[in-house]
């Protein structure tokens, strides 16, 4: 009878052999059903800005001068605010933090209309006239100069990084301060405040 079972058993594998060879056979698999669902994955959005390589620091440099056009085809020259306190932001309507800064910009921008101690130029980083009026006409801000830099010259010559920047040059056309991120009424009260002792 022993040798029958014996006999009967030899013929058939084992089931631990079975479950020792099934592990490897599972993990090939799985790798194989990983590799297929990254491929078919959607691939990342592009980044809507050229990446730029790190510019020296401006800061306590003359700020680089340009000419850009405005939305309504008026030329701004950052030349032609010698005497005043500029802040250059760079913005654009996807960027988030842009948008919640705008109102502070139309609000400090009114008040600076008679004071014209300071000036705001927002340059809009490679959009449209057609994008950007409707957008800026929907949340009523029309006391702002914005600037067009479609090209993106102007952000290649500034090494913007981080959107939203605003440069702060003082009223001798000089850098003082570069502010990544979103600014607030605070900030700008704080630095108009230090470079006009500055000056």
């Amino acid at each position: 009878m022993s040798e029958e079972l014996a006999e009967h058993s030899h013929g058939r594998p084992s089931p631990i052999l079975i479950v020792f060879l099934l592990f490897p056979l599972l993990g090939i698999v799985a790798a194989v059903v990983l590799a297929l669902s990254e491929s078919s994955a959607p691939p990342a959005p592009a980044t809507p800005l050229p990446v730029t390589a790190a510019a020296p620091s401006l800061i306590d440099q003359p700020a680089p001068n340009f000419a850009l056009n405005g939305l309504d085809g008026t030329e701004f020259r950052l030349s032609s605010y010698r005497g005043r306190i500029v802040f250059l932001n760079f913005w654009a309507t996807w960027c988030e933090p842009c948008v919640r800064e705008l109102p502070v910009f139309q609000q400090f921008s009114v008040a600076q209309a008679e004071a014209r101690q300071a000036v705001i130029l927002a340059v809009n980083v490679g959009e449209q006239p057609d994008r950007i009026s409707p957008y800026l006409d929907e949340r009523g801000i029309d006391a702002l100069s914005v600037l067009l830099d479609d090209d993106l010259e102007l952000y290649g010559a500034y090494g913007i990084e981080v959107m939203p920047t605003t440069y702060v040059i003082d009223a001798a056309g000089v850098i003082r301060f570069k502010h990544l991120g979103e600014m607030t009424a605070e900030d700008l009260a704080a630095y108009l405040a230090e470079v006009s002792s500055q000056s």
